[in-house]
């Protein structure tokens, strides 16, 4: 069998159906979680021939959830449901595809099994990594398929306040998508900080092959150093101290099971009470982990459920304008590429429009980098930065260095603008895009600007002189480029 085949013919009979679900998914979000009289809607009113939609089960947020999110005390256990290996990325799991290497029929071989018969074969260990490889790059080259699997990793940037994770995933989204630093190995452990995101991979990462746990014979490695190892006893410290969620594993899934019985044998009458988020209603009688709550709902709603009432509650903040943001740094780079052009020699002060919309474009390219981190959401983390720049660029007037002054007279609005995005405040709809520090005029537009630059520059005062200053090493070249780096 071609499998590379299969897949891409498989997935390209989802891709029509990948735009409506991409709509279906806001529009429903906004629609169950906007108010209180939109989540008492009837699940009726999902569109019920939408892959994912249909999974947006309305549920009863517990108590014990939001109080632990406030606290910083919500940790998450994930597994492949919620990455690669959810139905809506590509129809054919990896489990599948390497049965179908081996052409096994026996489909009640557990998926350590099923890898230990591949591995076993004579460069087994080999293909399968490459196999494992191939299936994320695959997934990587379609950045359609790539968003399928990181809907989950997306939702949990924003919240902030999650700063546990633990999987049995081989990928790298957590990293990439939630800026997460990874703990694979016991010497990563140098970097366990409770201030940061941090994800325990306690099955190997993609990004260490070496570390991939997949066999049978790499399972009782893995229980092993649980047993043993500082992995082990940091998993044990996070169950006794925080209330965890388990979303993306299923009845019947391996690590799940292996991670309950982790659980029961190693916390013995300290049993955690835990959560899990599943859409099989029936999952609790199948279990034998008693001391849970089954939430039955798709993983990223969950997250997005949690959010939007976080958000209500005012403990989230900045949610949802990232494309606001990049839109207006697009404009003011396009602004500023049109007044470089202007002749530096003849209006010298051109430069301090030049700096500030620099010190605009740095607060947004931070906020952009960052925002993953969820740091951006966090109430009132802007108004300190506010505070303090305030007080730099006060600092830099009396000093009379004009230049960095207009650089972070610039950063300011484009902190200030980040706050005020969502609010929709007369500074957001009419945005200062141009600067000079000797006028108060109203500079709306290109051409206003040019007037007033026209005006200002027939007075040789201090402002023309500090210009003169700036540009006393590059007036003789033929081409300036001017530029205020972000410190």
């Amino acid at each position: 069998m071609n499998s590379d085949f299969q897949v891409s013919n498989m997935t390209t009979k989802l891709l029509i159906q990948y735009q409506a679900e991409d709509e279906c998914f806001s529009r429903n979000s906004e629609r169950y979680v906007k108010d209180k009289e939109n989540q008492d809607m009837s699940e009726k009113s999902y569109h019920s021939d939408c892959a994912i939609c249909k999974n947006y089960k309305e549920f009863e947020m517990p108590s014990d959830i939001m109080e632990a999110s406030k606290k910083g005390k919500l940790a998450l256990f994930c597994g492949a449901g919620i990455s690669t290996e959810n139905k809506n990325v590509l129809p054919e799991s990896f489990y599948m595809t390497i049965q179908n290497e081996l052409d096994n029929t026996d489909t009640s071989m557990s998926f350590s099994e099923t890898m230990q018969k591949y591995c076993d074969l004579p460069n087994g260990r080999r293909k399968l990594m490459k196999k494992i490889r191939e299936r994320f790059q695959y997934i990587h080259s379609f950045p359609e398929l790539e968003e399928r699997a990181t809907m989950f990793h997306r939702e949990l940037s924003e919240l902030h306040f999650v700063k546990t994770i633990v999987t049995t995933n081989w990928d790298t989204y957590f990293e990439d998508y939630c800026a997460a630093v990874p703990i694979t190995i016991p010497e990563d452990f140098v970097y366990w900080d409770g201030n940061e995101r941090c994800v325990l991979k306690i099955h190997g990462s993609i990004s260490n092959l070496g570390t991939i746990i997949a066999t049978t014979n790499d399972y009782e490695k893995c229980r092993e150093k649980l047993e043993k190892g500082i992995i082990g006893a940091t998993l044990k410290t996070i169950l006794a101290n925080n209330t965890v969620v388990f979303i993306g594993f299923s009845f019947g899934d391996e690590d799940f099971a292996s991670i309950l019985n982790y659980l029961q044998g190693e916390m013995k009458e300290f049993l955690p009470h835990i959560y899990i988020v599943t859409l099989d209603q029936n999952l609790y009688e199948k279990i034998e982990y008693k001391n849970s709550t089954c939430i039955v709902t798709d993983g990223t709603y969950f997250l997005h459920s949690l959010k939007n009432k976080l958000i209500a509650e005012k403990l989230i903040v900045n949610s949802g304008i990232m494309g606001d943001i990049e839109l207006q740094k697009y404009l003011v780079c396009e602004i500023h590429s049109k007044i470089a052009s202007i002749d530096f020699k003849t209006y010298p002060e051109v430069i301090y429009c030049l700096a500030y919309q620099d010190g605009i474009c740095h607060a947004f390219d931070r906020f952009i980098q960052l925002y993953k981190t969820g740091n951006y959401n966090i109430p009132g983390v802007l108004n300190g930065s506010l505070k303090a720049y305030d007080k730099i660029t006060k600092d830099k007037k009396k000093q009379g260095n004009y230049w960095d002054a207009s650089y972070y007279e610039g950063y300011m609005n484009g902190l200030m603008y980040i706050l005020l995005c969502g609010e929709k405040h007369p500074m957001v709809n009419s945005f200062p895009l141009f600067y000079l520090p000797n006028t108060k005029a109203e500079m709306n537009s290109f051409e206003s600007f040019e007037e007033e630059l026209c005006k200002v520059s027939k007075f040789k005062g201090k402002y023309h002189k500090y210009a003169i200053k700036v540009l006393e090493n590059l007036l003789e070249a033929e081409e300036i480029v001017v530029h205020h780096p972000p410190f």
